[in-house]
């Protein structure tokens, strides 16, 4: 399974963990971009276009009391 987390550091820039099952690994730091420019750089830089990716938010808040709730899961095709 191929997945990407993403966060947001604390100085707003946004990075991408790409993790595979073949054991690739790439991390990368994009700043200035919106969230869905980000991504597409991102894909197209790695080549990542055209194949199934589980995108990841880690350190999601809850809207409710702001506690952490873990991941948000989002499929790409």
């Amino acid at each position: 399974m191929r997945r990407i987390f993403y966060y947001y550091n604390s100085h707003g820039a946004l990075i991408f963990e790409y993790r595979d099952n073949s054991g690739r690994y790439i991390d990368r730091c994009y700043l200035y971009y919106s969230f869905r420019e980000a991504l597409r750089r991102f894909r197209n830089e790695f080549h990542l276009q055209r194949k199934h990716i589980e995108l990841i938010n880690l350190y999601e808040k809850e809207q409710s009391d702001g506690k952490l709730t873990g991941t948000q899961k989002i499929s790409l095709s």
